[in-house]
């Protein structure tokens, strides 16, 4: 079986509409995943085969709202500079122990110090862009 997919950090309102156009001519979701990818291709906006059979069973059940759904789970709170006082105290941290310190998951620590513009080199923290100081 062959897979369609690409990156969408959300879903545009037109590629759940060729879904839905694709599930009210009768195809199945590898169809629609194709048609989807056919249209996609130039804008290089695809959707995961497993993305679009979800997307048919919410149209099979007779929900035909292409709008997402509130998502579960709370957004992590990160305060940057509570992670940037634990980098300074010890420059050569793990994002993991940062994790721990924070009660947080390693890869929103992660998110956040890429957002800073911070990066691991020779095990040590320091800004994307060095200067003459670092």
């Amino acid at each position: 079986m062959d897979k369609h997919y690409v990156y969408l950090s959300s879903l545009p309102s037109f590629t759940k509409f060729i879904l839905l156009y694709s599930f009210r001519k009768g195809q199945d979701a590898v169809q629609g995943a194709k048609k989807l990818h056919e249209v996609c291709t130039v804008m290089k906006t695809y959707l995961k085969e497993r993305q679009c059979r979800n997307w048919f069973e919410k149209f099979r059940s007779g929900d035909f709202c292409l709008k997402d759904e509130q998502r579960s789970g709370r957004p992590v709170v990160l305060n940057e500079v509570e992670i940037k006082i634990i980098i300074e105290a010890d420059r050569h941290v793990t994002t993991r122990k940062i994790a721990e310190k924070l009660n947080v998951s390693y890869t929103a620590i992660e998110k956040r110090l890429k957002r800073v513009g911070l990066v691991k080199k020779l095990d040590i923290w320091v800004p994307h862009d060095l200067n003459n100081v670092n």
